[in-house]
């Protein structure tokens, strides 16, 4: 019995090698399924307690070399080294209470980190990437204005919004700024990018964010976290230690990295924290620009799923959900065990590229 358990985990192991895995931290996940289940037959719980240390230790690299050495990588790809200087706050901001909203956003070139190491030149709302999560309520009226402080022209779609394009969209020039308002009559979870032409490029360096307008009825109470999946495609920057956006790359579609909220692995690094049996929910936006999302929690399946989320999009017992590009979905779990389950995109030739983090139980 002893010898065909540990044969299926080696073939296990084999399949995830041949599909590309989980990469560094997620070959961890499915190893430590396979590992799990060689405990159901002779593992204690000192041998589980060395396992849970030894998958960590592959999760997250305990040296931190400076962001020019995870640069110059041989072919001149851009690859992650050490841990990122910071972690972007997953955690769904408090509501808005004020039914006429004033959102200002001010465009920002800015060189953030994508990957432990990695500095790219990205275009922003507000200098952070994704921008800001914008939680508001159904019905509420949102007064905004977007200035724009760089070189380049710019704009916003709010997906959430019912307003013309031609009116509203427009470009806004350097220097200038440019103000309107709109209705939020459908609940759900959302995207928001800018959308001046070429929208692959605009998208591609980082000028996006979610929208979370909660239903007049409200949802039950949870911990609430917001993930925005993306891909960068990179090249390497003039100084030669940071990179930019690689339009032909984008079209290609050869993503460097493809992460949540920003950065390759970082709820790797910071976990994202619950409670056994408590209720999380997770508002999921898939900014692309191109690839679609298998959204999944390794070990976990969804006890409610709600496209768009969209209280009256109701599904139950959800394994795994495809989010399209521009699209979104939140999703309602309760953990019985204490343990780490992966969060992950289940299309695993783009897992390996940083789309995964970690939901710690406790």
């Amino acid at each position: 019995m002893e010898k065909r358990v540990l044969a299926q985990s080696v073939g296990r192991r084999r399949f995830l090698a041949m599909t590309g895995g989980l990469a560094a931290v997620g070959a961890l996940s499915a190893a430590g399924a396979c590992d799990a289940g060689a405990g159901d037959v002779s593992y204690d719980e000192g041998t589980r307690q060395a396992n849970a240390a030894t998958q960590s230790a592959h999760l997250v690299s305990a040296t931190t070399p400076a962001p020019t050495q995870a640069s110059a990588q041989a072919g001149g790809r851009p690859k992650a080294s050490g841990k990122l200087a910071s972690v972007y706050d997953a955690a769904l901001p408090p509501i808005d209470t004020n039914p006429e909203r004033t959102l200002v956003m001010q465009t920002a070139d800015k060189q953030l980190e994508v990957a432990a190491g990695v500095l790219m030149n990205a275009w922003t709302f507000d200098g952070v990437l994704p921008a800001k999560v914008v939680h508001i309520r159904q019905g509420d009226t949102v007064h905004f204005t977007l200035q724009n402080r760089v070189q380049m022209a710019h704009s916003i779609d709010f997906h959430a919004a019912q307003t013309p394009w031609s009116v509203n969209y427009q470009t806004v020039l350097p220097g200038k700024d440019f103000s309107f308002d709109w209705k939020a009559n459908y609940p759900g979870t959302f995207m928001y990018h800018c959308g001046t032409q070429p929208v692959l490029e605009h998208l591609a360096n980082g000028m996006y964010g979610a929208i979370v307008v909660d239903p007049e009825q409200p949802f039950e109470p949870a911990r609430e976290y917001v993930l925005v999946q993306s891909e960068f495609y990179l090249k390497q920057a003039a100084d030669g230690t940071s990179w930019d956006t690689d339009l032909e790359r984008a079209k290609a579609v050869q993503p460097d990295f493809v992460v949540f909220n920003g950065a390759a692995n970082q709820y790797q690094q910071e976990p994202l924290k619950a409670s056994r049996n408590e209720l999380i929910r997770l508002h999921v936006v898939n900014a692309g620009p191109t690839l679609f999302s298998a959204f999944h929690v390794i070990g976990a399946l969804f006890d409610k799923m709600y496209p768009d989320g969209n209280p009256q999009n109701v599904m139950h017992g959800v394994q795994t959900w495809t989010i399209p590009p521009g699209g979104a979905a939140a999703f309602e779990l309760r953990v019985p065990d204490a343990g780490q389950y992966p969060v992950v995109t289940h299309s695993f030739a783009y897992t390996g590229l940083g789309a995964v983090g970690l939901i710690d139980v406790s």
